[in-house]
């Protein structure tokens, strides 16, 4: 039997079909994030910086973090990390110092250059949180059905890996 999905219009939309119309749009939102964020930075003369980058400055925060906690975060994939924090660096936008006990751990710290474009972030998004509601409809309680539904798909694909389904 097919699981289906009653859609508000009240027509039947079967599982899988919403499901993908669902990987389309978290991917399709996830890539506008990052165009929001980099013409954001490029109003405000920042042109050398993607949108990737300037939130990987953003997670880092404003005291140091261990690159791999940002890993088990599951916010940046190992090789573009790798990469974009060796271009961050360069650009003079954070440091990266080795663990003294275990020279395989590294520290990311922020710079004040990597520190004045996290703050330009941080800006966006309570600017953004603030127009959510009057501009797009988007309410509180709209936002907690999201979060619980993205954090439930994130466990179901953890357990598809760790358990081999």
């Amino acid at each position: 039997m097919v699981n289906v999905m009653v859609r508000e219009t009240g027509q039947e939309e079967p599982v899988s079909q919403s499901f993908l119309k669902s990987l389309s749009l978290l991917e399709q939102a996830h890539r506008r994030l990052h165009d929001v964020v980099k013409d954001n930075l490029e109003r405000a003369g920042e042109r050398s910086l993607t949108g990737v980058q300037a939130l990987l400055i953003y997670e880092i925060g404003e005291s140091e973090t261990p690159a791999s906690a940002l890993r088990a975060r599951g916010s940046f994939a190992g090789t573009s990390m790798s990469y974009n924090i060796k271009k961050l660096q360069e650009g003079g936008y954070l440091v990266q110092s080795r663990s003294s006990d275990d020279r395989r751990a590294v520290r990311l710290k922020l710079t004040p250059s990597g520190k004045a474009v996290r703050s330009r972030v941080r800006d966006l998004f309570e600017k953004q949180a603030v127009a959510l509601e009057p501009t797009a409809s988007v309410r509180a309680d709209d936002l907690d059905q999201l979060n619980k539904t993205i954090g439930r798909l994130e466990r179901f694909w953890s357990d598809q890996i760790r358990y081999q389904l």
